[in-house]
Protein backbone atom coordinates (compact mmCIF):
# COMPACT_ATOMS: atom_id res chain seq x y z
CA UNK A 1 0.00 0.00 0.00
CA UNK A 2 1.49 3.46 -0.97
CA UNK A 3 1.58 5.69 2.12
CA UNK A 4 0.42 8.95 1.37
CA UNK A 5 3.10 11.89 2.47
CA UNK A 6 1.22 14.91 4.78
CA UNK A 7 3.18 17.70 5.91
CA UNK A 8 1.97 19.41 8.78
CA UNK A 9 4.28 22.49 8.69
CA UNK A 10 6.82 23.66 6.29
CA UNK A 11 7.90 27.18 5.91
CA UNK A 12 9.04 28.89 3.34
CA UNK A 13 11.82 31.90 3.98
CA UNK A 14 13.20 34.02 1.17
CA UNK A 15 16.42 35.44 2.29
CA UNK A 16 18.33 38.20 -0.13
CA UNK A 17 17.55 41.47 -1.74
CA UNK A 18 14.04 41.44 -1.66
CA UNK A 19 12.14 40.55 0.71
CA UNK A 20 8.19 41.53 -0.31
CA UNK A 21 5.93 38.82 -1.28
CA UNK A 22 2.36 38.64 -3.20
CA UNK A 23 0.19 35.86 -2.03
CA UNK A 24 -2.11 34.18 -4.77
CA UNK A 25 -3.89 31.00 -3.95
CA UNK A 26 -0.63 28.71 -3.11
CA UNK A 27 2.04 30.56 -5.50
CA UNK A 28 4.21 33.21 -3.48
CA UNK A 29 5.77 35.74 -5.63
CA UNK A 30 9.41 37.20 -4.88
CA UNK A 31 10.84 40.08 -6.95
CA UNK A 32 14.89 39.25 -6.78
CA UNK A 33 17.75 41.47 -7.97
CA UNK A 34 19.99 40.36 -10.80
CA UNK A 35 23.42 39.86 -9.72
CA UNK A 36 22.77 39.28 -6.45
CA UNK A 37 22.80 36.11 -3.64
CA UNK A 38 19.36 34.97 -3.19
CA UNK A 39 18.01 31.47 -0.78
CA UNK A 40 14.83 29.80 -0.85
CA UNK A 41 14.38 28.16 2.68
CA UNK A 42 11.80 24.90 2.62
CA UNK A 43 12.40 23.49 6.56
CA UNK A 44 12.16 20.17 7.13
CA UNK A 45 9.73 20.33 9.77
CA UNK A 46 11.37 16.49 11.12
CA UNK A 47 14.61 14.28 10.25
CA UNK A 48 12.10 11.91 8.48
CA UNK A 49 10.89 14.37 5.53
CA UNK A 50 13.30 15.80 3.11
CA UNK A 51 12.93 18.42 1.16
CA UNK A 52 14.20 19.42 -2.71
CA UNK A 53 13.72 22.45 -5.21
CA UNK A 54 13.12 21.57 -8.84
CA UNK A 55 11.76 23.81 -11.37
CA UNK A 56 8.51 23.64 -12.15
CA UNK A 57 8.86 22.55 -15.80
CA UNK A 58 11.42 20.21 -14.95
CA UNK A 59 14.26 22.28 -16.50
CA UNK A 60 17.91 22.38 -14.70
CA UNK A 61 18.35 24.73 -11.96
CA UNK A 62 20.20 28.01 -13.33
CA UNK A 63 23.31 28.89 -13.12
CA UNK A 64 24.88 29.44 -9.76
CA UNK A 65 22.04 27.25 -7.84
CA UNK A 66 23.17 24.34 -5.42
CA UNK A 67 20.85 23.31 -2.85
CA UNK A 68 21.02 21.52 0.70
CA UNK A 69 18.47 20.25 3.35
CA UNK A 70 15.79 22.53 1.51
CA UNK A 71 18.03 25.42 1.51
CA UNK A 72 18.50 26.51 -2.51
CA UNK A 73 20.60 29.24 -2.76
CA UNK A 74 21.32 30.89 -6.15
CA UNK A 75 24.61 32.77 -6.44
CA UNK A 76 24.85 35.51 -8.34
CA UNK A 77 21.26 35.61 -9.41
CA UNK A 78 21.09 35.79 -13.39
CA UNK A 79 18.18 36.31 -16.37
CA UNK A 80 17.84 32.39 -16.21
CA UNK A 81 16.67 32.37 -12.60
CA UNK A 82 13.45 33.77 -13.13
CA UNK A 83 10.77 31.56 -13.73
CA UNK A 84 8.67 28.85 -11.35
CA UNK A 85 10.01 26.98 -8.83
CA UNK A 86 8.24 24.32 -6.34
CA UNK A 87 9.05 22.77 -2.93
CA UNK A 88 8.98 19.11 -2.69
CA UNK A 89 8.72 16.61 0.35
CA UNK A 90 9.25 13.29 0.48
CA UNK A 91 9.85 10.54 3.00
CA UNK A 92 13.23 8.60 2.27
CA UNK A 93 12.43 5.20 0.70
CA UNK A 94 8.62 6.13 -0.03
CA UNK A 95 7.40 7.06 -3.81
CA UNK A 96 4.90 9.24 -2.12
CA UNK A 97 6.33 13.09 -2.56
CA UNK A 98 3.95 16.06 -2.12
CA UNK A 99 4.24 19.73 -3.87
CA UNK A 100 4.48 21.67 -0.62
CA UNK A 101 4.97 25.50 -2.28
CA UNK A 102 5.15 27.32 -5.50
CA UNK A 103 7.41 30.12 -5.95
CA UNK A 104 7.60 31.99 -8.78
CA UNK A 105 11.18 34.51 -8.59
CA UNK A 106 10.72 37.74 -11.13
CA UNK A 107 14.57 38.81 -11.67
CA UNK A 108 14.84 42.71 -11.67
CA UNK A 109 17.35 44.79 -12.92
CA UNK A 110 18.66 47.72 -11.50
CA UNK A 111 19.61 51.16 -13.16
CA UNK A 112 22.98 51.40 -14.78
CA UNK A 113 24.19 54.95 -16.11
CA UNK A 114 26.27 55.86 -19.53
CA UNK A 115 26.99 59.40 -20.55
CA UNK A 116 26.42 60.62 -23.85
CA UNK A 117 27.99 64.01 -24.81
CA UNK A 118 27.35 66.30 -27.78
CA UNK A 119 29.74 67.68 -29.15
CA UNK A 120 32.25 65.40 -27.41
CA UNK A 121 33.89 67.08 -24.73
CA UNK A 122 37.02 68.17 -26.82
CA UNK A 123 35.18 69.76 -28.83
CA UNK A 124 32.74 71.72 -26.35
CA UNK A 125 33.14 76.12 -26.92
CA UNK A 126 31.93 78.57 -25.28
CA UNK A 127 28.78 79.73 -26.99
CA UNK A 128 28.11 75.90 -28.13
CA UNK A 129 24.84 74.41 -27.59
CA UNK A 130 25.97 71.16 -25.94
CA UNK A 131 23.08 68.24 -24.94
CA UNK A 132 24.14 65.87 -21.85
CA UNK A 133 22.54 62.45 -21.95
CA UNK A 134 22.10 60.47 -19.11
CA UNK A 135 21.81 57.11 -20.79
CA UNK A 136 20.07 54.69 -18.23
CA UNK A 137 19.28 51.10 -18.38
CA UNK A 138 17.59 48.94 -16.33
CA UNK A 139 13.81 47.99 -15.53
CA UNK A 140 11.34 50.53 -15.91
CA UNK A 141 10.36 52.94 -14.48
CA UNK A 142 13.72 54.53 -13.62
CA UNK A 143 13.43 58.14 -12.79
CA UNK A 144 16.60 60.24 -13.30
CA UNK A 145 17.65 63.33 -11.64
CA UNK A 146 20.47 66.32 -12.59
CA UNK A 147 22.15 67.80 -9.63
CA UNK A 148 25.51 69.65 -9.69
CA UNK A 149 28.06 68.61 -7.85
CA UNK A 150 28.77 70.01 -3.69
CA UNK A 151 25.20 70.43 -3.61
CA UNK A 152 24.78 73.77 -5.53
CA UNK A 153 22.25 74.51 -7.84
CA UNK A 154 22.34 73.98 -11.29
CA UNK A 155 22.63 77.24 -13.32
CA UNK A 156 19.85 78.93 -14.32
CA UNK A 157 20.57 78.79 -18.28
CA UNK A 158 20.60 75.35 -17.90
CA UNK A 159 17.59 73.04 -18.75
CA UNK A 160 16.66 69.58 -17.81
CA UNK A 161 15.00 67.86 -20.50
CA UNK A 162 13.93 64.18 -19.22
CA UNK A 163 17.35 62.46 -19.48
CA UNK A 164 19.11 65.39 -21.14
CA UNK A 165 21.10 68.29 -18.72
CA UNK A 166 21.02 70.90 -22.24
CA UNK A 167 23.28 74.15 -22.53
CA UNK A 168 21.45 76.88 -24.95
CA UNK A 169 24.85 79.07 -24.79
CA UNK A 170 27.59 77.12 -22.99
CA UNK A 171 30.02 79.02 -21.13
CA UNK A 172 33.78 79.06 -19.17
CA UNK A 173 31.09 79.41 -16.13
CA UNK A 174 29.29 76.45 -16.72
CA UNK A 175 32.31 74.65 -15.72
CA UNK A 176 32.02 71.55 -13.43
CA UNK A 177 30.88 68.02 -12.18
CA UNK A 178 27.30 67.34 -13.36
CA UNK A 179 25.71 64.30 -11.39
CA UNK A 180 23.00 62.13 -12.90
CA UNK A 181 21.02 59.67 -10.34
CA UNK A 182 18.77 56.93 -11.28
CA UNK A 183 16.24 55.02 -9.21
CA UNK A 184 13.93 52.25 -9.48
CA UNK A 185 12.25 49.26 -7.30
CA UNK A 186 15.38 47.56 -7.65
CA UNK A 187 18.28 50.18 -6.67
CA UNK A 188 20.27 53.49 -7.60
CA UNK A 189 22.68 54.67 -9.38
CA UNK A 190 24.90 58.03 -9.60
CA UNK A 191 27.46 58.61 -12.36
CA UNK A 192 29.25 62.16 -12.49
CA UNK A 193 30.29 63.64 -15.44
CA UNK A 194 32.74 66.58 -16.06
CA UNK A 195 32.60 69.74 -18.20
CA UNK A 196 35.17 71.75 -19.16
CA UNK A 197 34.61 74.51 -22.11
CA UNK A 198 37.80 74.92 -24.11
CA UNK A 199 38.54 78.34 -25.92
CA UNK A 200 38.93 77.97 -30.00
CA UNK A 201 42.36 78.38 -31.17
Amino acid sequence: MQKVLTVALVSLLLRGSFGRTVREASLHRYDVIFGTKNELLCDEPSSEVRTEWRRTDGSDLPAGASQQNGLLTIDPTGHDAEGHYECVAQIPGSNAETVVVQVFLNVIVPPRITFKLSPPLSKVHPGDKVALLCDVSGDQPIQVSWHKANGESLPDRVTVNGKYLEFAQISKEDDGRYICRASNRAGNATRTAEIRCRNKN
